[in-house]
């Protein structure tokens, strides 16, 4: 079961990451069309391109830490990312998707519509890997995020016990 989870988390990762890279090429050849640069298209391309190269990085450098250490990744740090990048890159995708559908009638169309595109699977797979993080994750882990409150009071006893 664990060896499912690692890898279907790595697939997820490797292939989100993929994704991103081609969704950010295209970004940045849509910043030299004559729409963008006529400052047709504003705060949608803008808000895209101040997001997508940072979940990107981090994606890729996830996923090459995965290849060398197999647990990361794997933990709530790694979900909550997951889970941000997801809503984020939707939120942003949707936006930039909205703009060029609305506005975009010129041969640079189909950059607008494959970036946003492939930025909002990518959003919905980081939500998936999030989701799978949750559901994998050994109950261990979670006294680690957020420990009770008679699990703090009795660490801070043993301390303090330990202490003087």
């Amino acid at each position: 079961m664990a060896c499912n989870f690692r890898l279907s988390n790595f697939v997820l990762l490797i292939f989100t990451a993929a994704l991103e890279s081609v969704a950010l090429y295209f970004l940045i050849r849509i910043l030299f069309t004559h729409c963008v640069m006529g400052e047709e298209y504003g705060i949608s391309v803008w808000l895209y391109l101040f997001f997508l190269p940072v979940i990107t990085l981090q994606s890729v450098v996830l996923g090459l830490f995965r290849l060398f250490c197999v647990t990361v990744g794997m933990d709530p740090i790694a979900m909550v990312f997951n889970l941000v990048s997801g809503l984020v890159c939707i939120g942003t995708a949707l936006t930039l998707l909205v703009a060029s559908a609305a506005h975009c009638g010129n041969k640079f169309r189909y950059m607008f519509f494959v970036s946003s595109c492939l930025g909002l699977i990518a959003g919905i797979l980081h939500i998936i890997n999030a989701y799978v993080c949750n559901y994998f994750m050994p109950k261990d882990e979670w006294t680690y995020a957020k420990p009770s409150k008679r699990r703090r009071i009795k660490d801070s006893m043993y301390r303090n016990k330990f202490s003087t």
